[in-house]
């Protein structure tokens, strides 16, 4: 993350710096006066603008004026000894993203940074995928993501966005979302790519075990330790400590996490120094950790730190469009493995697997095609290898509805695997929502219907 600090006061000025530097973010740079802070603001693309608004000669909102229309995905917050509720109206009419008064808490001030910045990666992600482009461009980092989901999109964009600024990210989603996918995309595309990525399971973790494994411990420091280990978050020193199922970590361990994730040093079992870290922390979970807070399950300070940006993975039944190409994916990497045959999937067939439901979603999909490819002895996947003996919807149903034989049958069949949505099997059959409104008005006045 970029950040430009402006404001006429030097004490304040560095304070702030050194602040922010403390709290990891690096790209930090400065300004003491407005003229030369429109300046930069034109030549640079900030993402995050401290503005102090009493300043001589040019003052913090004529900056502000100028440069928001120059740079609308900057965010701009604005700073001032003298706190006018009119003075923050206007600066929030003029694109300001917030406004303190100082003298600043400095966790309010960190939290202000940082909700700028995650607005600036939604606001990005949504620009992008609503103008011109229905498909952005994402960066390589997320090349191993398959989708073609708006929503998805989004979450992918803003996952850009926020893994340049190197602050810890929370992952949440269904098991089988592809959080730990999500997690390395992150990685790649953060400042440290070609550090070490480091996966965690954390409930899968025997508690007897985690000091050590995640501290690292000295020669000596217990029965059995002939020598020295690094833990995990020495292991991911330079690099990312990816933490899954964060939510079933332990609440006595939740305070050390706490004070590894404040002071940035680590002390291993047996030690007497501090090991200094710099180290991203990506975290994931499939609970609520807000309730978990609530309930007193999981400290909210803790979750402050974890949480300082969010992405969501929506399962794969609020996804379907993306199932066709995962199915494919999945198939032709099992068929290469298994040295199998297969090559494509029957129109009926693939049907099926648009309208299942999928509570293991995309890794319930992926073992579901890799059993599939293993045992059919065709080149084409049936309907029947996947075990349903209805007759199947071919691609072209529009033909095959012309013929009243079939229409009715066709149409049940229809419905009953789509949850009888009739506007989605509309779109099946390829007919108007009007002409399955009227068969089944038709059907309904038959006897014994």
């Amino acid at each position: 993350m970029s950040i430009l600090l402006v404001d006429d006061e030097y004490v304040a000025l560095k304070s702030v710096q050194r602040l922010l530097h403390w709290e990891g973010y690096k790209e930090v740079e400065t300004c003491d006066n407005g003229k030369d802070a429109l300046q930069l603001i034109k030549d640079h693309d900030f993402d995050v603008i401290l503005l102090d608004i009493m300043m001589p000669g040019m003052d913090g909102l004529e900056v502000l004026q100028e440069a928001k229309p120059l740079k609308p995905f900057s965010e701009f917050i604005m700073l001032t000894a003298v706190a006018d509720l009119g003075t923050a109206v206007k600066a929030v009419r003029m694109g300001a993203y917030d406004y303190l008064a100082k003298p600043m808490d400095n966790d309010r001030l960190l939290l202000a940074i940082k909700r700028a910045y995650e607005r600036k990666g939604l606001l990005s992600g949504r620009i992008r995928t609503a103008e011109g482009d229905p498909e952005p461009v994402l960066s390589p980092a997320f090349a191993a993501i398959i989708t073609k989901n708006r929503a998805m999109k989004e979450q992918l964009c803003f996952a850009e966005v926020m893994a340049r600024s190197g602050v810890p990210i929370l992952i949440t989603g269904e098991s089988g979302t592809g959080k730990e996918l999500l997690a390395q995309g992150i990685h790649r595309a953060g400042p440290r790519p070609d550090g070490p990525f480091i996966a965690v399971n954390v409930s899968a973790m025997p508690e007897s075990m985690f000091e050590s494994q995640f501290f690292g411990h000295r020669k000596g420091a217990f029965t059995g330790a002939s020598n020295d280990h690094k833990g995990f978050f020495e292991q991911a020193n330079n690099g990312t400590l990816f933490l899954d199922e964060i939510g079933e970590l332990p609440p006595h361990l939740q305070v050390k996490f706490l004070r590894i994730l404040e002071e940035k040093t680590i002390v291993p079992l047996g030690g007497q120094h501090p090991v200094p870290l710099n180290v991203r922390i990506v975290s994931a979970t499939n609970r609520n950790l807000d309730e978990a807070c609530k309930e007193h399950a999981f400290r909210m300070d803790l979750l402050y730190r974890l949480k300082a940006a969010h992405v969501h993975l929506p399962p794969l039944r609020e996804r379907a469009d993306d199932v066709p190409a995962l199915a494919d994916f999945f198939m032709k990497k099992a068929a290469l493995r298994h040295q199998r045959p297969v090559q494509t999937f029957s129109p009926g067939a693939m049907n099926i697997l648009v309208h299942r439901a999928y509570p293991g979603n995309v890794r319930e999909l992926a073992q579901l095609v890799e059993s599939v490819v293993l045992i059919t002895k065709s080149q084409i996947i049936s309907a029947s290898d996947l075990g349903e003996d209805q007759q199947e919807i071919p691609s072209s149903s529009r033909t095959l509805c012309t013929f009243k034989e079939d229409y009715e049958r066709h149409l049940a069949f229809v419905l009953e695997h789509t949850g009888r949505d009739r506007a989605k099997a509309a779109e099946i059959l390829g007919v108007s929502l009007r002409q399955i409104h009227r068969k089944m008005a038709e059907l309904k006045k038959r006897p014994g219907q």
